[in-house]
């Protein structure tokens, strides 16, 4: 009892929540207290408002939040891993994608409950994760960065199915967004159970899981089986992660949080965090719901409360970032590569070249029409060229410049898993267009350029200011970017829910669809594309030097100048680049890692090779959206996502030997 008014204890910021939450359920009730009881006893319109919707929404929210902290508890614990929750390992991304192909493919399954497509999807994503960083034996970073580069990819197969199925998935998107509006009390009545049956088996491991913190060959001296023990608590919690999400949707980063504010806050072992870490989950997305409610109730925005919290989960996953300790996990090195010299070969330039002709040729002459497959002859390519050229000018326009972006970004940083898309470069791209669209309803392209390229400049710079303490080590810098682009996944769905102006354009951009790219945008993209990329080569001496680090001073280099150069010429390829394909297609990776692998070495051959090979990924990407599904048009920047995230996906599994 000595601990009741220490402030370091949890019953301070707990009691806060809770009583934060009661003020403002106390002023969103919409009838008056005095009659509280009356109208739970009554029949009419009030009290069933009451009793059959407000109420089962608090009480939902209570033990939604409650469940989903418990869940990031104890994986964190089982993983030993303190950035582990349903989101960040992809679980989330897992069920919400079973139940969108089981809702397409097979939806009489559904009649025997949502909960075990998701808890299979959920499996599934948990098997890949645990597959890709398995040869980094399962350390916290490859952890982490496989579950998001699970949830990334899973949501653009997620947005392709939605674009192609828009109607019957309406409901499956408006799940997806996190809602804990209710209609009844059956859902909660459904739920309650069912969840109190998974957290049996935890209560009679938690002394199991307190051994799991010590050496395995300690926890099996104890008479313990660390592999066992982990494997039942993460069933347990991928179970009832499932069940959350089958019943209300994604709710992502309470897991992460709550378990952390109890910990700092003074609840060190595992039976106090265990009954702090749900409490501080419930007050949690109590309060978020509470709030998001009566912030629509002002000014009659539509907020779901899954999108508020995310929003605030980005920044969280960057506060946090640091907690993790510094573990070599093997997946890149973030010395310099020893081949940093220049290389004179012109092979890899040939070879690119080589391959990027007949790929232009292809995707102009041969397609899917009326008909079938056929080779276009001259008279039916002078009336299609004005329509296939445009878009093909475009999209080589992007690869390029992403390319060429992702060179810079990755001789400035060391790191060869960077990437403008992968660093969220694109995504805060995406957030100065978004924020633009916002604030003036519209504009003319050069301004959007300018908003797109300086959202870039200022995501670019806040990634190397957080990471710099690190060395720029390579897994620190990749969960810095895509917790960027979470944070501008949940800011571009808010807007496009609530302001129907900017929501056609930020859905085109979101998906990169260059359907509607005129020849004048092709135009400036081209001429831009082959002037910056005709620039890079100026810096040719950074590029060699910069990597050297600290000997690069040393040589005459001036490094915050030639940094802030570089940075400001990569956010400009990126913020053009974005406009068009939008902010996540992973080519500015593929194009300068298969241009190494060609054999390009020097800064100006691997300039040019990777150009030409994004220039080929792209044109390959848009021919396959303009064909595959014809007469259905899918977009060119969503197609060179699913092209290239099984790549990344076996790049960081390679990477894992030794």
């Amino acid at each position: 009892m000595h601990n009741f008014f220490w402030r370091r204890s949890p019953r301070w910021l707990g009691g806060a929540l809770f009583l934060a939450a009661i003020i403002l359920a106390c002023r969103q009730c919409p009838f008056p207290w005095p009659s509280f009881a009356a109208l739970l006893r009554g029949s009419d319109s009030h009290a069933i408002i009451l009793r059959d919707m407000w109420l089962p929404r608090q009480a939902m929210a209570l033990l939604c939040g409650a469940t989903l902290s418990l869940c990031g508890l104890v994986m964190q614990r089982a993983l030993r891993n303190p950035l582990a929750e349903p989101l960040t390992l992809g679980v989330a991304s897992g069920a919400s994608l079973a139940l969108t192909l089981t809702t397409l493919l097979a939806p009489g399954w559904l009649l025997y409950g949502q909960e075990w497509p998701a808890l299979g999807g959920s499996l599934l994503a948990l098997a890949a994760v645990f597959m890709l960083s398995a040869r980094q034996w399962l350390s916290p970073m490859a952890l982490i960065l496989a579950g998001l580069i699970v949830n990334l990819y899973g949501g653009a197969v997620t947005l392709l199915f939605t674009i192609i199925n828009d109607r019957s998935l309406l409901s499956v998107m408006i799940w997806g967004g996190g809602t804990l509006a209710q209609q009844d009390w059956s859902t909660f009545d459904w739920l309650l159970p069912r969840l109190l049956l998974c957290l049996l088996p935890l209560l009679m491991l938690l002394r199991p899981l307190m051994l799991l913190s010590l050496r395995e060959d300690i926890g099996r001296g104890l008479g313990s089986s660390p592999g066992l023990v982990r494997g039942l608590a993460l069933l347990c919690a991928l179970m009832m992660s499932s069940l959350v999400i089958s019943a209300v949707g994604v709710f992502g980063f309470i897991g992460l949080a709550a378990p952390h504010l109890a910990a700092a806050c003074g609840a060190r072992t595992l039976y106090r965090q265990f009954f702090w870490s749900p409490l501080m989950g419930a007050g949690l997305l109590w309060l978020a719901d509470l709030a998001v409610d009566n912030m629509t109730a002002l000014n009659g925005m539509l907020l779901p409360t899954g999108m508020m919290v995310a929003l605030a989960g980005g920044p969280l996953l960057l506060l946090f970032l640091p907690r993790v300790s510094q573990v070599r996990s093997g997946l890149v090195s973030s010395s310099p590569p020893a081949t940093a010299a220049p290389a004179g070969s012109w092979r890899p330039i040939v070879i690119a070249g080589a391959l990027l002709l007949p790929g232009i040729a292809l995707s102009l002459s041969f397609g899917h029409a009326l008909h079938g497959w056929h080779f276009s002859g001259w008279q039916e390519f002078t009336a299609l060229w004005r329509w296939r050229v445009p878009r093909l000018a475009a999209a080589m326009s992007a690869g390029v410049l992403l390319a060429g972006a992702g060179v810079l970004i990755q001789r400035l940083s060391g790191n060869p898993l960077a990437s403008p898309e992968i660093l969220g470069i694109g995504a805060g791209a995406s957030l100065g267009i978004t924020l633009f669209l916002l604030l003036s309803g519209g504009g003319s392209l050069p301004l959007l350029i300018l908003s797109s390229a300086l959202g870039a400049f200022v995501t670019l710079l806040v990634t190397l200011l957080q990471n710099r303490r690190s060395a720029f080590n390579p897994e620190r810098v990749l969960l810095t970017g895509l917790a960027i682009s979470a944070f501008f996944q949940s800011v571009a769905t808010v807007v496009m829910v609530n302001n129907s102006r900017a929501a056609n354009m930020l859905m085109q951009l979101m998906s990169g669809s260059t359907y509607y790219v005129s020849p004048l945008m092709a135009a400036i993209a081209a001429a831009s594309a082959v002037l910056l990329l005709l620039l890079a080569p100026l810096f040719y001496r950074w590029l060699i030097l910069l990597p050297l680090r600290e000997t690069a001073p040393s040589l005459g280099v001036n490094v915050p100048a030639a940094r802030m150069s570089m940075l400001g010429m990569a956010a400009l390829m990126t913020g053009i680049a974005t406009l068009i394909v939008g902010p996540l297609s992973f080519v500015g990776l593929l194009g300068p890692h298969i241009a190494r692998r060609l054999g390009a070495r020097g800064p100006v051959a691997q300039l040019l090779t990777a150009a030409m090979i994004a220039g080929l990924i792209m044109a390959t990407a848009d021919w396959m959206g303009r064909n595959l599904l014809y007469p259905r048009q899918l977009p060119a920047g969503l197609m060179a996502t699913l092209l290239g995230g099984p790549w990344l996906a076996w790049l960081l599994f390679r990477r894992g030997r030794g």
